[in-house]
Order: structure tokens, then C-alpha cells, then sequence
């Protein structure tokens, strides 16, 4: 059963019974969210597609926001066991662990499913304080995740240049929505595209190329 599932059934106390209409629910807020976005996933619309009552709903999540909140976070759980679960990483190849976190996002934007869910959060954080503090927590640790990477490649490095090059680089790979959108054939079919931006990013994380020194055309 899903781990926050477990955990909502701990905390409410509720019977197997209830543990399978949480998942029906989240289920549902899950569909809604890829499809329509946060505006539709209200409890509403989820007893309605259930066949059941809001009040069946507003049970296990009373509020707008705990219902947002149980859907992102089971979207979470989904990427990371997907995205990160059979990774097995050595800590004495800090390299090694570098460009596979970084080629590992490319696997990412690959995904539809995941794409559709970001550009969804990104969006709805510019009017919901909520859903911003959502998506700063979820961005906090992708920059720590990042910043540890690049502290190993970089034993000593001060505080203020680390997190200078772990915000370029994290700008660098976030371009990628953009990139995956507008130019999907540059991303399957390009090994030579994917093979400079490795190596710009790893460039950067090492302190041996800066933004001024990425070539313009004019």
C-alpha cells in the first residue's frame, strides 16, 4: 500500500475500507490535476467522478488545500520511486555521481506524465500561496540535491561560489522544459545536444566555465 496512505490511515484511524477510498480519491485528484489543472481538483468534482458524496471526501481531506497537498505529494512519491529508486551511487566517484544526477534529467523530461505535473504546479504557484510554498519546498531540495553534488566535486568551496554554481547549473537543466516542449526532436534524436550541455554543466559545477564565458551568437 502507498506509504501516505499508510500514514493518512494511521492518523485518522481508519479501516481498510477507508484506506482504499483515500487511494479512489487521490486517484481521481491525480486524473483531474494532469488533465484540467488545480483550478478543477476540488472535492466536488472528485465525489462527482467518484459517485460519491463531498462529504465522503471532505472525511479524510477537509480542506482545498490538504486535498492539493495529498495529490502532490503522492505525485512526488511516484517520481522519485521512478526516477530514483533503483539508482545505486558510489560516494568515492563524486564525477560519477554527477553526470549520472545530470543525465537522469534527461530520462525525466522524457516523461510526459511528470512534465504535465510541473508545468502545472510552476503555473498555479503564481496565484496560490499554497501551491508556491509547495513548489518551493520541492525546489528546495532538487537545489540541495544539486549543491551536495557539486560540494563533493569541490571539497572546501566556499559557501557563496557553491551556491552560485548550483543556481546556474539548476537554471541550465531546468531549461530543459522549454527545450523538451519546443524541440522534442533535439532532445531523442540529438546524442551531440545532450552530450554539450553535460558537458557545459559539468563545466560549470567545477568552477572551469561562468555564464560570461558561454558563447553568444549574434
Amino acid at each position: 500500500m502507498n506509504e501516505k496512505v499508510e500514514l493518512l490511515m494511521q492518523r485518522l484511524d481508519v479501516t481498510r475500507k477507508g484506506a482504499k477510498r483515500i487511494a479512489n480519491i487521490i486517484d481521481a485528484g491525480v486524473e483531474i490535476l494532469r488533465t484540467e489543472g488545480f483550478t478543477a481538483l476540488t472535492k466536488r468534482r472528485i465525489a462527482k467522478r467518484l459517485g460519491i458524496s463531498d462529504g465522503n471526501v471532505s472525511y479524510y481531506f477537509p480542506t482545498r488545500e490538504s486535498l492539493w497537498k495529498g495529490v502532490i505529494e503522492y505525485e512526488l512519491k511516484t517520481y522519485y520511486e521512478k526516477h530514483y529508486g533503483s539508482r545505486k551511487e558510489s560516494d568515492d566517484d563524486p564525477m560519477g555521481r554527477f553526470d549520472e544526477f545530470v543525465r537522469l534529467w534527461f530520462q525525466e523530461y522524457e516523461d510526459r506524465e511528470l512534465r504535465i505535473f510541473f508545468a502545472q504546479l510552476l503555473a498555479f504557484a503564481e496565484v496560490s500561496e499554497f501551491v508556491a510554498r509547495q513548489r518551493d519546498e520541492i525546489y528546495q531540495t532538487f537545489y540541495d540535491e544539486t549543491e551536495s553534488r557539486i560540494s563533493a566535486l569541490n571539497p572546501g568551496l566556499p559557501d557563496d561560489e557553491l551556491q552560485t554554481r548550483t543556481a546556474l547549473v539548476m537554471a541550465m537543466l531546468e531549461g530543459l522544459h522549454a527545450v523538451t516542449a519546443f524541440k522534442p526532436d533535439l532532445m531523442n534524436s540529438s546524442t551531440d545536444f545532450q552530450e554539450q550541455l553535460v558537458s557545459q554543466v559539468k563545466a560549470i559545477a567545477c568552477g572551469q566555465m561562468h555564464a560570461h564565458d558561454v558563447p553568444v551568437d549574434h
